[in-house]
Order: C-alpha cells, then sequence, then structure tokens
C-alpha cells in the first residue's frame, strides 16, 4: 500500500464512525481527506472516482462497517 493510500485510511479510520453513520455497507469514496460520495458498490465509487479525474492510488473506496466487523471479516479470511 503507498503513503498516500495508508494517510487516506488514517484519515478515514480516525473518522470511521461519523463517515459510516447512516450509511450502513455502501461505500465511501475519499480523497485528499474528503468525501467525495457514497455508492452502493465499489464499482460505481470508482467509476465515479475516473470520471472526477482521479488517478488510482490517489483515492480510496472503504466499506463503511465498523472497525470491529472489519476486523471479522479478515480474521474470518485468515489475514
Amino acid at each position: 500500500m503507498n503513503e498516500e493510500l495508508k494517510s487516506l485510511y488514517s484519515w478515514f479510520d480516525i473518522k470511521r464512525d461519523e463517515i459510516i453513520e447512516g450509511h450502513r455497507d455502501e461505500r465511501v469514496l475519499i480523497s485528499d481527506n474528503k468525501i467525495i460520495g457514497y455508492y452502493p458498490d465499489e464499482k460505481n465509487a470508482v467509476e465515479d472516482a475516473k470520471k472526477q479525474g482521479l488517478e488510482l492510488g490517489n483515492f480510496l473506496v472503504q466499506r463503511c462497517i465498523s472497525k470491529e466487523e472489519e476486523l471479522q471479516m479478515f480474521e474470518n479470511i485468515g489475514v
């Protein structure tokens, strides 16, 4: 993971509760530590990122779930 993505994920993680409120299980598109939008799935989020001229590595698409749910998901797949 490049430094930009690490930074974007850290920002998301710090503001997670605020970001996911009211958007359960949607995908959030983040760039420059700003929420660009919420989407039903990754495909729509990435398509919108491309339309807005964002390049891979300069944006993050993250599922709107709690930290606990995310940790459970990774434990279940053996990461």
